[in-house]
């Protein structure tokens, strides 16, 4: 059964993680995916008690964890070796992190293509066209999904690979790409975690749905016009949620609303829980 679950994002300007999880809980959710961002909850800075807090709000209440990888400044495609090493540090920490507080899921967004040059005649260093570099950045990007892979499998934790085409600059095109990231590693560590939203502007849900199927680990909840992401409430977009249904029935993780709408942060939260357990107890 699907556990209808929240993600801090979607109140970080309002609240910081541990407010938004207290939030989670005392408005009944059934899981909580922590967003890691420069200022709440990185790795280095979550202290032993913050640790011991989380740990025992999640036991009392029967909550499951996941985390969001922090965004910030991290690219596990980055070309330069310094930056790179440091990008898949961090994973590794926020993985060990996630072991520690309880979670067993970590959501990553694939890299991003360097922008080191507008030129492209052909008697420039071929190494920095903009084929080259794309090449070079997903070589990087496969070995840092190994390496992650291994390294999540010894700490009980999946890395749930997040469907990111729509983002300019992004490495992944296709759908297709993912499913030869994730097959090509083939360890259980490394699974897909689908974002409903970012499909409407890509490929399609419907197309998402019958290309990631069973690599499906964990799934981002929010609406959008079909044209650009805005991360909306449930329902205020074109996506066919009624469609969608019999996916979501029968999906055993976690539905995590990541909405944000900026005028009624909280509202916009709990309003779409609704729409969602509306929409899953229909036949």
């Amino acid at each position: 059964m699907p556990r209808i679950s929240l993600s801090t994002w979607s109140l970080f300007l309002r609240m910081d993680y541990l407010q938004a999880m207290r939030f989670a809980i005392e408005n009944g959710f059934q899981g909580i995916e922590i967003w890691s961002n420069n200022f709440y909850f990185w790795p280095r800075t979550v202290a032993p008690d913050e640790i011991a807090a989380i740990r025992s709000m999640c036991e009392e209440n029967n909550i499951p964890l996941a985390v969001h990888f922090c965004t910030g400044a991290n690219n596990l495609a980055e070309i330069n070796d310094g930056h790179l090493r440091e990008s898949r540090n961090q994973l590794k920490e926020t993985i060990f992190l996630c072991e520690e507080i309880g979670a067993d899921t970590v959501t990553v967004h694939p890299g991003m293509v360097p922008d080191l040059t507008s030129h492209t005649e052909s008697h420039l260093d071929p190494r920095f066209t903009k084929e080259a570099l794309r090449r070079e950045a997903i070589e990087r990007f496969r070995e840092s999904l190994a390496e992650a892979a291994d390294f999540a499998e010894d700490h009980g934790v999946v890395i749930g690979l997040e469907n990111f085409s729509h983002v300019k600059g992004c490495i992944q095109s296709k759908y297709k790409d993912l499913i030869q990231w994730v097959d090509t590693v083939n360890l259980p560590s490394l699974q897909i975690t689908l974002d409903v939203g970012h499909a409407n502007l890509e490929e399609g849900i419907p197309k998402a749905l019958e290309t990631f199927g069973h690599r499906i680990r964990h799934i981002h909840m929010n609406d959008n016009d079909g044209v650009s992401i805005n991360h909306g409430e449930l329902g205020t977009g074109t996506i066919d949620w009624k469609a969608m249904a019999p996916f979501l029935r029968q999906f055993d993780g976690m539905l995590s609303l990541e909405v944000l709408v900026r005028k009624d942060l909280e509202g916009a939260v709990l309003r779409s829980k609704a729409f969602l357990e509306k929409l899953l107890a229909e036949d």
